[in-house]
């Protein structure tokens, strides 16, 4: 079995007047980000290998990520994820090192949540539905494969397993 975490990065200052690429994490994002990873902590649910965009947003929802988990997490930053649609986002998953069962990405919608949706064949009915209609900042979609490697992943091949916004925590349906 193989399990993808696809992260939306958490709540990001505006891009007036900056580099699209270096918007930082707002305070809210921050808190978001540190909630949503105690949940997937409280269900174990934790990858091994969580890849980042570069974006500086992205990059500092990983670290926020790794530090609040109880085991170590290793991070890599990969440019390709920065504003990468859904089909260049399915190939780099589909080349992730089979020697990995659990990877987490960590990037930006629309790709993001449009992977997500094009993957996730099966699952709860509500969290697929809600899934559709918005992978918010800092959503998080475990989606489980019955593969022995990565290259043979396919769309509508997962059973999405947990999907989880920062709304859904502050409401208390989590």
């Amino acid at each position: 079995m193989r399990r993808l975490f696809l992260i939306r990065h958490a709540k990001a200052e505006q891009s007036v007047g900056r580099n699209d690429y270096e918007r930082a994490l707002t305070g809210r994002g921050r808190d978001d980000a540190r909630r949503v990873a105690d949940a997937l902590a409280t269900r174990d649910m934790l990858p091994d290998i969580l890849v980042h965009s570069g974006a500086l947003r992205t990059k500092q929802t990983a670290e926020i990520f790794a530090s609040e988990w109880p085991r170590r997490v290793e991070l890599r930053e990969a440019p390709a994820l920065y504003d990468a649609t859904q089909d260049a986002l399915f190939d780099y998953a589909c080349a992730l090192s089979d020697s990995c069962a659990n990877f987490g990405l960590v990037g930006h919608n629309p790709g993001i949540g449009e992977l997500a949706v094009s993957l996730a064949g099966s699952g709860a009915y509500s969290e697929l539905r809600r899934m559709a209609a918005k992978f918010s900042t800092c959503g998080v979609a475990a989606l489980d494969f019955s593969v022995d490697a990565w290259d043979h992943i396919g769309r509508k091949s997962a059973l999405l397993a947990f999907f989880v916004t920062p709304s859904e925590l502050e409401a208390g349906t989590d």
